[in-house]
């Protein structure tokens, strides 16, 4: 019902209906996901020091959470996610392969929430896993979608701009903007020029080969960061930048190797989701820049805006807000959360349980047998020393803790709606993109 009152409201603003100007600033809220993106590619988690110049000048402005997790270790749940702050049991957005099943129509999305609080919702995306037949675009009023997979992806400078595009057709007192870049995922192919690096090239170089692998991927982040700098600078033009509170992060990382895998989908190891946070509240939030060490995770970044936007939070968001730390407050040590995250894109699902200290995982997969890992994070954070077999009694108490937990979200998960399976194979996606085309509901975007 919501939706269709949004679309007769745009349909009354296209047939001539004057809208309202907003009298004094406008407030925006924008969330850049930048795809497959490591933390330690960008200079302020510690990469190359030429890598991120402009994403760098965010983390002083703002603050950079230095363990935030992603809820998955790819796209579609850990986005999902992001937009409805549950976990991929509770938003069942999750799949194999190319078989997905959808955000459930039971879980609000963020956009849909701030929609009826009064923001007008856009959103620039790009990827498959982003599609809108994934409920991806639930809420947004401008949901500009390009399909892409490996390759013909829309770059992320073209992604800018045509997000700042979306915000010079409405004027409006309160806005959300969600802009996704693709370029660090697969292939490596920067703007830069040279020769770009297929999936299947990344494999035939393989571990020995990860320098020139490594340096195809972080000509891609060099690129996503001067797109960056070009938004920032866009909403500085437009005057917008002081009243703009900025999330960045990742959906998730990318393995090089570092445990025998390549690529993502496949692990839920630290350098997949372990990603970078940087939140840039406008300058009338309480903030003290700084770096924060307490583990997070990206379901706590819709809690954390809809507290600073006074919006009120649904009971389906389980994270908590982020606010008073990054205000400058100590972490709650009374009350410590362990941070979450599931699902394989390829295989049987994976847990991961991670405390202030331990990092656990389990795989629910009846051919797996419950294998499970342990690590110490804080002593070995490339997670190379496996503990399961030394500390039986550690992995029995984190194993009682994760059963207790996931239990209690599948519970939750069971009275929430399923939706039904999409097929989100190339061929079926360009099927159902040209059908859209041909009864005039894309602007031809949909199928590239």
């Amino acid at each position: 019902m919501r939706v269709a009152l949004r679309r007769l409201a745009c349909l009354a603003a296209l047939c001539g209906v004057r809208c309202a100007v907003p009298e004094g600033p406008e407030e925006l809220v924008v969330l850049v996901v930048v795809d497959t993106l490591r933390h330690d590619a960008l200079g302020c988690y510690g990469g190359p020091r030429d890598a991120s110049p402009r994403i760098d000048a965010l983390a002083q402005e703002g603050v950079l959470f230095e363990q935030a997790i992603a809820t998955s270790g790819w796209t579609l749940p850990s986005v999902a996610s992001l937009l409805t702050g549950a976990w991929p049991v509770v938003h069942k957005a999750r799949g194999q392969k190319t078989l997905l099943t959808p955000i459930s129509p039971d879980v609000p999305t963020a956009a849909e929430l701030l929609a009826d609080a009064g923001f007008h919702t856009a959103a620039v995306v790009n990827a498959a896993f982003l599609s809108p037949l994934l409920g991806i675009g639930r809420g947004f009023e401008r949901f500009d979608h390009r399909h892409a997979f490996n390759r013909e992806i829309r770059r992320a400078d073209e992604t800018v701009r045509d997000a700042l595009a979306l915000l010079d057709e409405r004027r409006a007192a309160r806005r959300f903007l969600f802009v996704h870049l693709f370029d660090p995922h697969l292939d490596y192919d920067p703007p830069d020029g040279g020769e770009g690096l297929s999936r299947r090239d990344c494999l035939e170089l393989g571990a020995a080969g990860i320098d020139a692998i490594r340096a195809r991927y972080q000509g891609e982040v060099r690129a996503v960061d001067g797109a960056v700098g070009l938004l920032v600078d866009g909403l500085a033009e437009r005057g917008l930048w002081d009243h703009t509170t900025l999330v960045l992060c990742a959906d998730h990382g990318e393995e090089f190797f570092e445990h025998g895998g390549f690529e993502h989908g496949h692990t839920l190891f630290d350098e997949l989701i372990r990603v970078p946070l940087i939140v840039r509240p406008r300058p009338s939030t309480p903030v003290a820049p700084r770096p924060v060490s307490h583990p997070v995770s990206l379901v706590d970044v819709m809690p954390t805006l809809f507290e600073w936007e006074g919006v009120e939070a649904p009971d389906t968001f389980l994270g908590r807000s982020l606010a008073d730390l990054i205000a400058g407050a100590a972490p709650d040590s009374a009350t410590p959360r362990p941070v979450f995250s599931q699902g394989r894109l390829y295989g049987s699902d994976l847990l991961s349980w991670r405390t202030d200290r331990y990092h656990y995982l389990f795989d629910r997969g009846s051919q797996a047998g419950g294998a499970n890992h342990l690590f110490d994070w804080r002593a070995d954070p490339l997670e190379q020393r496996d503990l399961a077999e030394e500390r039986p009694d550690l992995v029995s108490e984190l194993h009682g803790q994760l059963a207790r937990f996931f239990g209690q979200m599948q519970h939750r998960s069971r009275l929430l709606a399923v939706p039904d399976t999409q097929d989100m194979s190339p061929s079926r996606v360009r099927e159902w993109a040209a059908g859209l085309e041909s009864l005039g509901y894309t602007d031809g975007n949909e199928g590239r």
